[in-house]
């Protein structure tokens, strides 16, 4: 399960779970008819409006749209407030699809400028994860 609630952190850090948001919306807002050949018509019978409006709806009941959404919800709820420095050190520890190692992090923030130890680092990382597991476990 720890996999996963970094996956979910770094996805979340890196844009990608906004990403699959817009995926999934585009994919409905911007769905176009297909006759029976595999051809795009401009004609299917219905009204456009009312196609639109059935999109909507259809966008509206997407479990894992409405999955994400909360999913990023919860975790505004909880990476928004921290310290910036805590905010740089999540974002470094999950920055790409595998993470950087902790002394990678430590050389980045010592770029940056910001002071911090390696032991309070690590402290506000795991901390977050344990904060925000019990809240988004139903999530992932």
């Amino acid at each position: 399960m720890a996999d996963k609630l970094d996956r979910v952190i770094g996805d979340y850090v890196n844009g990608r779970l906004d990403a699959k948001i817009k995926s999934i919306e585009s994919r409905y807002l911007y769905r176009q008819k297909v006759d029976n050949l595999g051809i795009r018509t401009a004609y299917s019978g219905g009204s456009e409006p009312e196609s639109n409006v059935l999109n909507k709806e259809a966008m509206e009941n997407d479990e894992e749209l409405i999955r994400l959404r909360e999913l990023v919800r919860l975790l505004d709820i909880w990476y928004l407030p921290l310290v910036d420095s805590e905010r740089e050190v999540i974002k470094l520890k999950c920055e790409g699809y595998s993470g950087r190692y902790w002394y990678q992090v430590m050389q980045e923030l010592d770029a940056t400028g910001i002071e911090i130890t390696q032991k309070k680092a690590k402290s506000a990382y795991y901390r977050f994860r344990k904060d925000i597991y019990s809240h988004i476990s139903h999530l992932i």
